[in-house]
């Protein structure tokens, strides 16, 4: 059976980057160590479901974060939270694309010495991967929740999607999209698999498992299986079908599954005469 290339081989998270055409993927996959940024200002501290990352703060070179990530922090380093974009992209981040309506701002406090450093962490159980961005190739379109921080030269806006996508997507009407020169940690729940697509190369990707795709990359809301009764009796419903050139980074765990999955077991609360209402605890 021939090999298939390499640029139409699923990568994993972690697999080195890959040489491929010109403009094909301006991003690179984290480094299989625990420094995956060669320069040293992001360290990958916990790998796995546990992960974090810590981040140098230097002279002129801080970062931002989503609000609530940071674990602990050097006591020369200061925060300064902002808004990003202006009060009216803020208000649709945080309303309705799963972001902070504020930014955390990093530096170095004046006088208190060249470098300090950040403990981030994500909210959930999950991987976290470090994307680079050239200035020049298109950037980043993360799903809500999926952004952890990035550096001060990146912009992160707030992109609309169209009314099929933000319906039946998985991801709402609003997500995040970012763009400029520098490097964005984006984070998951689960594991992170990487596709690149080839143009032309379809894949079909589950509702709530997107974490993040290239911008501009074509995508449209499809049947899971080719007939309506196989899409129904197979619990898949309507899926996410993307078309390459481009990448799309997907999570193995899905929180609505999970949410699903605690309900039958979620306390009852069982009326009652007089006002004793009882609980009810069902562990299957």
């Amino acid at each position: 059976m021939p090999k298939e290339s390499a640029e139409r081989q699923p990568l994993m998270a972690n697999a080195a980057p890959i040489s491929v055409g010109v403009g094909f993927y301006q991003g690179a996959a984290a480094h299989p160590n625990n420094n995956f940024d060669p320069t040293g200002k992001y360290k990958l501290k916990c790998e796995g479901a546990f992960a974090a990352v810590e981040c140098a703060i230097g002279e002129g070179d801080g970062l931002k974060s989503q609000g609530s990530v940071m674990v602990t922090m050097s006591g020369n380093v200061d925060i300064d939270t902002k808004m990003e974009g202006g009060l009216g992209s803020s208000l649709l981040r945080c309303c309705c694309a799963g972001g902070s309506m504020f930014f955390s701002h990093y530096s170095i406090k004046p006088g208190q010495g060249p470098r300090g450093d950040v403990l981030l962490a994500p909210p959930v159980p999950g991987e976290v991967q470090l994307l680079y961005l050239d200035g020049s190739s298109p950037g980043w379109v993360v799903q809500p929740g999926g952004y952890l921080a990035c550096d001060h030269s990146i912009n992160v806006g707030v992109k609309m999607l169209d009314v099929a996508q933000g319906c039946c997507g998985g991801e709402g009407f609003f997500v995040m999209e970012a763009s400029g020169r520098g490097r964005l940690l984006i984070c998951s729940y689960g594991a992170i698999t990487r596709y690149d697509l080839a143009p032309g190369e379809k894949r079909k990707i589950d509702n709530g498992y997107c974490v993040a795709w290239t911008s501009g990359m074509q995508w449209t809301i499809a049947k899971a299986a080719k007939g309506l009764w196989n899409t129904v009796v197979s619990g898949e419903g309507l899926v996410a079908n993307f078309t390459g050139p481009g990448t799309v980074f997907v999570q193995t765990r899905s929180m609505q599954n999970l949410a699903n999955a605690l309900v039958p077991h979620l306390p009852k609360t069982g009326g009652g005469g007089g006002g004793g209402g009882g609980v009810d605890i069902n562990l299957g």
